[in-house]
């Protein structure tokens, strides 16, 4: 029996197993905004002032809203290097992928060890990667001359990745011409209007029919008239696609996960709910010309955020930010492909795990430690590799088999009062990589 347009039908829809046991996936900002490829660095969504934010945005996909204000850093460099007069709508012309490889796209996120990807099919500035035939500002009409959702959508699920859509409901900045400056004014300066509600439902559904996406990535809410409508649409998107999920930024009764984003709404402990984090490995989503090494995540702090939300029952979607010729810059490259080497060697401690009682806990020196488990084993991951051969768990006791995961070999341990002496070998820890990793089995403690 199919879904029927009810919040109560819909809520029988459980969460997919491929998603919730994925893990991993890459997120890709890639439009019109990649041509200036421009934004301030200021810092970190949650930790920059939100009265500051949209005036020093470091997202660079928010390009076209920045430039909107006159006098921001963005306004005074696309006076300086386009001229005042340059429209932000004839970067269309000049986003020309000439050098995109989907192909290539899909074997490098495969080496990531991602399982899943999401396009940004259109982000707020209105302007579509596909083949829509509800606007010509499209890449079919404009720049690049082909359909990139098309495209891409077949390259990753070549090579056994799933796809999924992006698509900005909330905002599209061809219906409205005044910036966003302050929180506040997403209550008001946003396209709230039937027709642009009929619009977005209809290229939504449009993407169904076409690319039958694995997950529907909605941002900044759904129109409020069209809200109600967002029922029928669940509907018909579950029976089309019943392995399908759908994200929690629609503002409706149901979602199959929950976002967070940078520093907003990270959960600090198991959340009890099915939930993903994105964030960019820099600052920005888009590509940003002036983010260098100092603005990016290593690989061992990307890894340690991966374990710690994996950990917390979540997924993390790890953004790539091409340029506009369809190259990703090689310091995104070369982070990608450090996480795919972890993921090659301990890969069993994060896909298709679940969270253990608790997700964390400390050494006696203070490293970090977090939980996994499957298959009736835990894993203690430390996130880092302890010094000294003799290390103490705080408030950890287990009785029974500790054995070092990547050689196999079983340690010496005892509990003293709440916490676990365990001795790790330096001829053992010398063969791990970023992590130490334990495992136990789960029946004994």
């Amino acid at each position: 029996m199919g879904y029927k347009p009810t919040w109560e039908s819909l809520r029988g829809h459980s969460l997919p197993t491929w998603f919730d046991e994925a893990k991993f996936g890459i997120f890709i900002h890639w439009g019109i905004y990649s041509v200036p490829g421009w934004a301030p660095p200021t810092g970190e969504l949650g930790k920059v002032p939100m009265d500051i934010w949209f005036v020093r945005n470091p997202y660079a996909e928010w390009y076209e809203n920045s430039l909107r204000i006159k006098g921001s850093p963005t306004w005074e460099y696309h006076v300086k290097n386009y001229g005042e007069n340059f429209k932000y709508e004839q970067f269309a012309d000049l986003f020309t992928a000439e050098k995109w490889d989907p192909r290539e796209w899909a074997e490098l996120f495969k080496k990531s060890g991602a399982k899943y990807t999401v396009l940004t099919t259109k982000h707020h500035d209105g302007f579509c990667l596909w083949k829509t035939r509800y606007t010509d500002f499209n890449a079919l009409q404009r720049g690049p001359k082909r359909d990139i959702v098309e495209d891409f959508s077949k390259a990753v699920r070549d090579v056994g990745l799933r796809f999924g859509v992006y698509y900005s409901g909330g905002l599209d900045w061809r219906f409205t011409t005044k910036p966003i400056e302050h929180v506040e004014d997403f209550e008001y300066i946003k396209p709230n209007t039937y027709e642009y509600s009929d619009y977005a439902y209809k290229q939504i559904v449009e993407l169904i029919d076409s690319y039958s996406p694995d997950i529907l990535w909605n941002d900044i809410e759904w129109p409020e008239k069209g809200r109600e409508d967002v029922k029928y649409l669940f509907a018909y998107y579950y029976n089309n696609q019943p392995k399908g999920v759908v994200n929690d930024r629609w503002k409706v009764p149901h979602w199959d996960f929950r976002t967070a984003e940078y520093h907003l709404n990270y959960p600090d402990d198991i959340p009890g709910y099915k939930w993903e984090f994105t964030r960019g490995m820099g600052l920005s989503f888009g590509f940003n010309r002036n983010e260098k090494a100092e603005h990016m995540l290593t690989i061992d702090q990307l890894v340690r955020v991966l374990v710690d939300v994996v950990s917390k029952g979540g997924n993390l979607l790890l953004n790539v930010g091409p340029k506009a010729d369809g190259t990703i810059p090689q310091i995104q490259r070369e982070r990608l492909l450090g996480i795919g080497r972890w993921l090659e060697k301990y890969g069993k401690v994060i896909y298709g795990t679940r969270p253990w009682e608790r997700c964390c806990a400390k050494t006696e020196d203070n490293l970090e430690i977090r939980f996994t488990t499957k298959n009736g084993k835990l894993y203690v991951i430390f996130l880092g590799i302890p010094e000294e051969e003799r290390v103490i768990i705080r408030n950890f006791n287990v009785e029974g088999k500790v054995r070092h995961f990547l050689t196999g070999k079983y340690l010496d341990f005892k509990n003293i009062g709440e916490n676990s002496e365990i001795i790790i070998p330096k001829s053992l820890s010398k063969h791990d990589d970023r992590t130490l990793i334990l495992e136990v089995e789960l029946s004994v403690i």
